[in-house]
Order: structure tokens, then C-alpha cells, then sequence
């Protein structure tokens, strides 16, 4: 009996002793959003592990026993949790961190299409947070001035329907919505900013400077809208909201309404957003309470929004999404414009009838299914994206043509996004990722007159384009980014004949072309990340971009389109700044030096506009600053000024003031007196640019005219009645100030000298469920 009872001892021993257990878990700020590049330390084993993109790590193999964890990283206040582990066990482990230098870990993915924070990005990125957005879109839904009151190097908007001479840094900018491109650089409609309704956007990343991450038009850096993410939190939740809006110096004929639903949750493991939003705005009136020009306007247009995103959770590694979003707009006006002159009295609207088709975009889908496993095999993950966008906008009637019509772009993208992250790390002084891949895009092009006339030829844009970005965290706090993408594009031209417009007489037969543009393009940043009081940077980098090839195409001299400058535009883009993070106060900074050989200004050719393709330089710097004297009670502030050249002829000359803005200056306050009660004043201040001289009879160049400076108020408050029920005001130009915004000063066309809006309120009830 006691040998029966040694053997089975000496059976079982083996079991307890060499039975291995397991430890995993998932790492999650404040937010719950996962934080990646982590270290969780196991203490007493010199074992470490590493969080993956979605914040996931795992320990194996291991003897029962108990264990103390530690996370920790650059930027986030470390935290522990004890383990005991018994026999073969399996234990979960999650991890809530905080972090300890503010906005400063604010988690983007678009600067290097990876979850990162900012202060491990060696270039100039904002961010407008979803609290941000609900404040701005409580004064005005236009995401035009959504953007260009809160990002300082973007220059002051018109209010219209176009983004026209609202450059970033000079320069063009991308405008995606979750990464799909809504810019049309092919032929460039500057309809972009406004693609989407705001009451769907969570995010709004801005990338400062040249970059070819994403492919072709970022000269100025990227604009990306971030929708809405599901609340998991709940099976069902709803958020309403009802708007009125109108002019407060002569309400007749301006008052508009709006509505919009968000219906989002999880039920198991499918997680949903649907949205809808209807607008209707009256006509708008500048501060003497006259009717602005509908030329271009936004007065009586019918919107609508209509977003849908689904999600699938298979398992912790595995999710497959879907999103599609249509937007559409169109004005339905009954003024027409009167007659105005530049620099003497501004074009109005005068009751009457419009002549052609209403102008707007009839449509513009978006739409995307991706695919993401956090872990295809160790160390990696894999995110596929197939997108699709199909838009058409019709632009204003115009006699500009022979004869005169409306003309409209319509563009289609196909595309997909093959994007791989590996984790590495060699020794705790060196570790870091690659994320590597292939972008896919067909993007066909096109400016057509409504009646059928082609005005701009299809151009039918082939890439395949490769690319990588190494990110290395040497020493813990030094962190090196470097990457390059080849831009493989084959784009074919057909045979077309030029039709007669402006000054220009048309009639010529031009031969198609397939044309080849092979390009790598860089860039590289170093930021040493270890103290939140002064975290320095520095980059270069790159973009690639074939600049408004319709603009040249549809004006050709020439036979042959293979005779025609079609050179892509090749921008570097040198930078040096900071931020700064001490107690209640934040502060960035930055200097850059932006270069081209080609250029992208236009310049008037017999009442035409046409590119000039000549050498440029800009710099600039910009700052912002925040500050929170108390829990209730913040200011913020921004700056930014640039300069910027072209070299004609071996002489260098100023670059017009539809690329280089004037000065700008923006500050909020935000105050709560009572704990549901918010209230924000906001200043926009715009400065003077007059260093261009009139010719002998006293007219100015395109883009050369004086600009005068100005400066208005915006005002947000808000109260919550309860945790559910929020009445909302915005009051855009609250001080009804007079002016003319900077492109109608500067651009020297009669057709663009309109007034901006006068006083301006929107009245918001909003129930959250």
C-alpha cells in the first residue's frame, strides 16, 4: 500500500511542479482607449512584455506562485496589481494608467497610420477633441470655420461653400475622412473641408507640414476627420438635437432649422453607429443686415447627412468593420447677385430667379470595410482597408463659359490599404516597430459643363505604392522615425479638344497620353520624450503631389498632352519645435522651412488663371499655449505667421495672399460658474498684408490686393438641465463686426467681394438617452 502510494506521488510531483500558467491582460488610459508600446514588468523573473496595438500583452510559461505586475511607460504614472497563480492557470489582468503630461498623450493614428501619442511624433500635430467639436458646431456647422478658428497656420475661411486660398502652411492640404481622400488634387474643386456633417465627427487630426503617408496632395500636411466610435458601455443610447439658427441684426428671411439623431451601442459582440442629420439654413446677411451674395453662398441650402458604422468582435485579436457616410448639399436660393466692384462696394443679393442648375454637391459616399487582427502572428498585426469614394459637385452658373453653363467635378477612389505593424525589441534601451505595406488607388477625375460639354478630360490615376516607417525608442526617451513610400502612378489621358472660356478660344485637338510618375519620397524626426517641461523635435520630410493637372490640361496650347508641363510637384518640408507641459500649463512651438522646384501659385493670363510653375520657398512659426487657472476656469492661444517666396525670372518675389495668409491670432476663455453651466468666449483676430504695389493704372495682380486686418467674437454657452436634457448657444460674430474676410480683399476679383456674415445665432436642445 505505501509503495502504491509513492508511486502515485511520485506521478502527480511532476504535475505540480512543471504545470504552467498564464498571464494576459489589456492596458487602457483614462479614457479607455488601449495604450500600445507599454512595458509591463514581471517582478523578480527579469521578464518583460510588451502592449501591442490594442494594448494587449502576455506572459507564458509560467510556475505557480505569486507575481507583482507593473506597466509603465514615457508619459503615463506607473501602476501595479498582484497575481497568484495556482496549478495551470490562466489568469486576465487589465490595467487602467493615467497619464502624467496631459494632452501630450492624446493618442493619434494618423500621423504614421498607427495608434501613437504626441509626445512620441517628431512633427507638428493638433487636435480637435469631440468636446472642441460640440462647442464649435454649437456656434456654426461650417466645418470651413470649425477648422480655421481653432488650427492657426490654416487661414481664415470665406464663408462659402469652398475652402478657396485656405492653405495649411502655404500649401495644400489632404483632406480624408477616416483616412479615405476627399481632396480632388487632379482637379481641384475646393470642396473638400466640407464633406461631411460635423454631428458624426469624433476627431479632427491635423498633420502640419509636406508628408506622403497617404499619397498624393499633402504639399501642406493632412486633415483628417475621425467619425464617431461606438458606445460599448450600453446595448442602446441615443443623442437628439434640434437647432434653430438665423442673423440677429435682421432675422427676415435668415431663420433656419436643423435636426440630427445619433443612435450607437453593443449588443454582444456587434458594436453600431447610425446617424442622420437635415439642415436648412435661410439667407445670410452681413452687419448692416443686407443679404450676403449667394455666389458660392451657403444661404438656403438643404443638407443632409446619413452614417452608419458597424463592428464585429470574432475574438480579443480579431474585428471586421464597415462604415459608409453620404453626404449631400445643394442650394436651393431665391436672390440673385447684384452688381458689386472691387475695392468700392461688395456684391449683395437682390431677389430674383437663378439661372441653371442649382448649385451645390448632389452627392458624396463614402465607404469602407476593414479588417484588423491585432496578432497575425507574433509580434504583428495586420489592418486591410478596401474604401470607396464617389462624389459630384456643380459649381455656380457663369457666362465665363462660351456659352455660359455650370460646371461640375466628379471624381471616383477606389482604393486599398495593406498596412503591417511589427513590435520589436532587442534590449530595453532599443525597441520600437515598423509599420509597413502597399496602398492600392484608382482615382478617376473629371470637369464636365452640365449641358455635357467636356471641359476637363477623365483622368484615370493608377498607384501602387509601397511603403515603411521605422519607429525606434533608443534609451527609453529618444525616439527616431524614419520611412519612405514609392509612389508608382500610371495616369492616362484621352484624346480631347480644348472648349473656348474666359479669354481663352478653345477649339484645339489635343492628343491623349499615358503618363509614368516614379518617385520615392522620405522623411525622418528625432524627439527625445523625458521631460514633460521641454520635449524637443525635429523633422524633415517630404510630399509628392501632381498639382490641378485638369487646370493645365483644359488650357492647352499645344497638340499633344505629352508637350504639356505635367511635372509632379516634389515639397520638403525642415522643421524644428517643442512641447511643453508644466502643472496647468501646456505650450507647443514650431519653425519650418517649406521648399519646392515647382511651384503651385496661379497668375492671371488674360482674365485666366493659370499655375506658374516657379521655384518656392515659405517658412513660418507658429505657438500655442493653454492654461487652466482653476478646475472651472481655462484660456487658450494661438499664433502663427509665414512668408513665402517664388523665384520668376532670377528675382525673388512674394508669394500672393491666396497661398500666405496675414498674421493670426485665436484665444478662447472658458469658464463654468456653476458646475452645469459652460461658457466660452472666443477671439479671432486677423492681421494686415500689403506689400504688393498696383501696376501704372492702379490695379493689383491676382491675389496681390491690400488686406486690411480684423477681428471678431464668437460666443458658447451651455446648460445642462440634467445629466440627459442641454440647451446650447452659439453666437457667431457676437459683436456683429464689419468686415471683409481676407481672400475677398486679396484675391482681386469682383465675384469674390463679399462681405462676411454679421451677428449670427444658433439655438441648440439637445437629449441624450
Amino acid at each position: 500500500m505505501i509503495k502504491k502510494v509513492l508511486l502515485l506521488s511520485l506521478l502527480v510531483f511532476p504535475i505540480g511542479v512543471f504545470a504552467q500558467s498564464v498571464i494576459k491582460g489589456q492596458v487602457t488610459d483614462q479614457k479607455g482607449t488601449p495604450v500600445s508600446n507599454l512595458i509591463i514588468t514581471l517582478q523578480g523573473k527579469n521578464k518583460t512584455s510588451q502592449t501591442n496595438l490594442t494594448g494587449f500583452y502576455a506572459f507564458k510559461d509560467l510556475d505557480s506562485g505569486k507575481y507583482q505586475l507593473t506597466a509603465s511607460g514615457v508619459g503615463y504614472q506607473p501602476v501595479s496589481k498582484s497575481v497568484v497563480l495556482s496549478g495551470k492557470d490562466e489568469q486576465t489582468v487589465n490595467f487602467s494608467i493615467l497619464s502624467d503630461a496631459g494632452d501630450l498623450n492624446e493618442v493619434i493614428v494618423t500621423a504614421s497610420r498607427n495608434a501613437e501619442t504626441l509626445k512620441d511624433v517628431p512633427s507638428s500635430v493638433k487636435i480637435l477633441n469631440s468636446k472642441q467639436i460640440e462647442m464649435q458646431r454649437g456656434i456654426s456647422t461650417d466645418l470651413n470655420q470649425i477648422l480655421t478658428y481653432n488650427i492657426p497656420a490654416l487661414t481664415l475661411g470665406t464663408n462659402t461653400v469652398v475652402n478657396k486660398g485656405q492653405t495649411l502652411r502655404g500649401r495644400n492640404a489632404l483632406v480624408m475622412i477616416d483616412g479615405i481622400p476627399q481632396s480632388t488634387p487632379l482637379r481641384n474643386g475646393e470642396r473638400d473641408f466640407r464633406s461631411i456633417d460635423p454631428f458624426v465627427i469624433d476627431k479632427i487630426e491635423v498633420i502640419e507640414g509636406s508628408t506622403a503617408i497617404y499619397g498624393n496632395g499633402a504639399d501642406g500636411g493632412i486633415i483628417n476627420y475621425i467619425t464617431k466610435k461606438a458606445d460599448t458601455s450600453k446595448k442602446f443610447s441615443s443623442l437628439s438635437e434640434l437647432s434653430s439658427m438665423g442673423s440677429l441684426v435682421s432675422p427676415r428671411h435668415s431663420i433656419g432649422t436643423r435636426f440630427s439623431q445619433l443612435f450607437t451601442g453593443k449588443v454582444n459582440q456587434l458594436d453600431y453607429v447610425l446617424s442622420g442629420t437635415y439642415e436648412h439654413t435661410g439667407v445670410n446677411k452681413d452687419a448692416d443686415g443686407k443679404v450676403v451674395s449667394p455666389f458660392q453662398s451657403l444661404s438656403e441650402t438643404n443638407s443632409k447627412n446619413i452614417y452608419a458604422k458597424l463592428g464585429y468582435n470574432f475574438n480579443p485579436k480579431n474585428r471586421i468593420e464597415v462604415m459608409y457616410n453620404y453626404y449631400h448639399t445643394l442650394q436651393n436660393s431665391s436672390y440673385v447677385d447684384s452688381a458689386g466692384i472691387y475695392g468700392l462696394r461688395p456684391i449683395t443679393g437682390k431677389p430674383g430667379t437663378p439661372i441653371g442648375d442649382k448649385q451645390g454637391t448632389p452627392y458624396n459616399h463614402n465607404a469602407y470595410i476593414q479588417y484588423t487582427n491585432s496578432e497575425i502572428f507574433k509580434g504583428t498585426s495586420l489592418n486591410v482597408n478596401l474604401y470607396l469614394q464617389d462624389f459630384y459637385s456643380i459649381f455656380e452658373y457663369s457666362d465665363f463659359y462660351k456659352p455660359a453653363g455650370n460646371s461640375a467635378i466628379a471624381s471616383k477612389k477606389k482604393g486599398a490599404r495593406f498596412n503591417f505593424n511589427t513590435q520589436y525589441h532587442i534590449i530595453d534601451q532599443v525597441k520600437g516597430d515598423l509599420t509597413y505595406g502597399l496602398d492600392v488607388l484608382n482615382d478617376i477625375s473629371k470637369q464636365n459643363l452640365t449641358d455635357g460639354r467636356e471641359f476637363v478630360p477623365e483622368m484615370n490615376m493608377k498607384n501602387y505604392a509601397p511603403y515603411a516607417q521605422l519607429r525606434t525608442f533608443l534609451f527609453e526617451y529618444l525616439v527616431l522615425k524614419a520611412g519612405a513610400r514609392y509612389e508608382n502612378i500610371q495616369l492616362g489621358v484621352p484624346d480631347y479638344t480644348t472648349i473656348p472660356f474666359g479669354n481663352y478660344a478653345g477649339g484645339v485637338a489635343v492628343k491623349g497620353a499615358d503618363l509614368s510618375y516614379h518617385t520615392l519620397v522620405y522623411n525622418a524626426g528625432l524627439r527625445y520624450s523625458k521631460w514633460n517641461l521641454f520635449n524637443p523635435f525635429v523633422s524633415f520630410s517630404q510630399s509628392f503631389s501632381l498639382y490641378d493637372l485638369g487646370r493645365t490640361l483644359r488650357l492647352s496650347a499645344v497638340d499633344d498632352v505629352s508637350k504639356i508641363e505635367t511635372k509632379a510637384i516634389i515639397t520638403n518640408n525642415y522643421e524644428v519645435g517643442f512641447s511643453s507641459s508644466w502643472k496647468q500649463l501646456n505650450v507647443t512651438g514650431a519653425y519650418y522651412v517649406s521648399t519646392s522646384a515647382l511651384g503651385s501659385s496661379l497668375k492671371d493670363v488674360n482674365g485666366v488663371a493659370v499655375p506658374e510653375r516657379a521655384p518656392e520657398r515659405v517658412t513660418g512659426f507658429e505657438a500655442t499655449a493653454n492654461y487652466a487657472f482653476l478646475p472651472n476656469l481655462s484660456m487658450s492661444v494661438g499664433y502663427a505667421h509665414l512668408q513665402g517666396t517664388k523665384e520668376v525670372n532670377g528675382k525673388k518675389l512674394p508669394l500672393p495672399t491666396t497661398r500666405i495668409g496675414p498674421d493670426k491670432f485665436t484665444s478662447s476663455v472658458s469658464y463654468s460658474p456653476l458646475k452645469a453651466w459652460d461658457l466660452s468666449v472666443f477671439w479671432i483676430y486677423s492681421g494686415s498684408r500689403k506689400e504688393f504695389l498696383p501696376d501704372a493704372k492702379g490695379n493689383y495682380a491676382l491675389g496681390e490686393g491690400p488686406v486690411n486686418s480684423f477681428n471678431f467674437f464668437n460666443l458658447y454657452t451651455a446648460y445642462h438641465f440634467t445629466p440627459k436634457a442641454t440647451l446650447k448657444l452659439g453666437i457667431d460674430n457676437v459683436l456683429n463686426a464689419d468686415y471683409y474676410p481676407v481672400l475677398s480683399q486679396g484675391k482681386v476679383r469682383t465675384e469674390s467681394y463679399i462681405k462676411a456674415n454679421g451677428a449670427r445665432y444658433n439655438l441648440t436642445m439637445a437629449y441624450a438617452f
